[in-house]
């Protein structure tokens, strides 16, 4: 009995604590309470004022004008990934046209930027991390997305090689047992869905196989969370659907697998609309700067690949939109690592171009040849074993 008396005056004092401290709050605050925004929420602005300000972050973004002589070729692609053929750099204090530049037969580091080999001609393999190309035929990637035409000639201290010759050897170099992203991109576009090889082997590649492998190995370890490999994903599929073909087989896992990945982006987005710093792992954020430039930028630039255009208004996409424009914008003095930087903006150009009046991103390339024959179902699987990268070869960079 005593401690039941106890414990009532025990409650009563509690309640009159609460009530003298401001706990106990009127109905009318609770309620204002429940219904304010969260203090880290992003409220997004109108599509016009969106629009205005991601193009201020692209602008600013153009001012940072890497140099011919100091920057790797590793950066200067990053760019033209982003701003595709128009992309500047300065050259003797001057601004020139980068492909321009590369094409003349640049050198970085006493080294050629292209190279002829047996099977035609390539991009310069990276010789130091993040000095060339940080994964195979990256290079080749690139300049498809910036659609550069397959009779485009770069110089060679051998002579000049044209982007056709680039695409054989890739096509001629293509193994089982390695990194296929950039691959894949890159003859997706060149060669188009229904495409047919032989490697140097002597081994007939369809670009079927392409898609499985890199169905199979897309994981949390791949380059920067798997969002390259989503992106080239996207890019295949969509090139998949420019064909007129209905998804089927390995091309409509590749499509189950993309959405299955936007889902999980939304569901791990932060308050303040950025991504998870752990890409698709976990739920976490940054309040660094650099770090939401890495890991938001390279999500973002998945998405706006792979959302259909039915997506794009809602509301955490443009939340997102509207965090890495700001943050471009309000950091715009601050150093950056370009191809962080790089891919935050070919996200935020894609969405640019893809909400234009004449809708003049590229999602997927349409400027294949088309084969006469028709497609059959037989497929040739490539086995999945991971590579082992050798001792003496630098790890790939994202």
């Amino acid at each position: 009995m005593r401690f039941l008396t106890r414990l009532s005056f025990l409650i009563l004092l509690l309640s009159h604590v609460m009530l003298i401290s401001g706990c106990g709050k009127s109905s009318q605050e609770v309620a204002h309470t429940e219904t304010a925004p969260a203090k880290n929420e992003q409220q997004v602005e109108s599509g016009e004022a969106l629009l205005k300000k991601v193009e201020q972050a692209i602008e600013i973004a153009q001012q940072h004008y890497l140099e011919s002589d100091k920057h790797s070729p590793w950066e200067i692609y990053h760019g033209i990934l982003a701003f595709r053929q128009d992309y500047q750099i300065r050259q003797n204090n001057k601004t020139v046209n980068a492909l321009d530049w590369i094409s003349s037969g640049a050198y970085y580091d006493n080294k050629p930027w292209f190279q002829k080999t047996e099977f035609g001609g390539r991009a310069h393999r990276y010789t130091k991390e993040n000095a060339f190309e940080g994964h195979k035929n990256q290079s080749l990637a690139v300049l498809a997305m910036a659609n550069v035409p397959l009779d485009h000639q770069f110089q060679t201290p051998d002579g000049p090689i044209t982007v056709a010759d680039i695409v054989r050897d890739a096509q001629k170099e293509i193994q089982e047992n390695e990194e296929v992203t950039w691959s894949l991109w890159a003859l997706v576009h060149y060669l188009g869905p229904d495409a047919t090889w032989v490697d140097k082997k002597g081994e007939e590649w369809r670009m079927d196989d392409l898609v499985y492998m890199q169905n199979e190995t897309l994981s949390n370890d791949s380059a920067c969370g798997g969002t390259h490999a989503l992106f080239a994903l996207s890019y295949a599929r969509n090139t998949y659907k420019n064909a007129g073909h209905r998804l089927r087989g390995y091309w409509l896992e590749a499509d189950q697998t993309i959405k299955r990945y936007i889902e999980e982006a939304k569901a791990m987005q932060n308050l303040d609309g950025s991504f998870s710093y752990d890409y698709f792992f976990q739920k976490s954020e940054s309040e660094n700067f650099q770090e939401r430039l890495e890991t938001t930028g390279h999500t973002l630039e998945f998405l706006m690949m792979a959302l259909p255009d039915d997506r794009l208004n809602e509301e955490w996409v443009r939340k997102a939109i509207s965090l890495m424009a700001n943050d471009i914008i309000e950091n715009k003095d601050e150093p950056v690592d370009y191809s962080a930087l790089y891919h935050a903006i070919d996200g935020l150009v894609i969405y640019r171009n893809r909400m234009s009046p004449d809708h003049t991103a590229q999602l997927g390339s349409k400027s294949f040849l088309k084969k006469s024959s028709s497609k059959t179902d037989v497929k040739v699987l490539k086995p999945v074993v991971p590579a082992t990268p050798e001792a003496s070869t630098p790890p790939p960079a994202p």
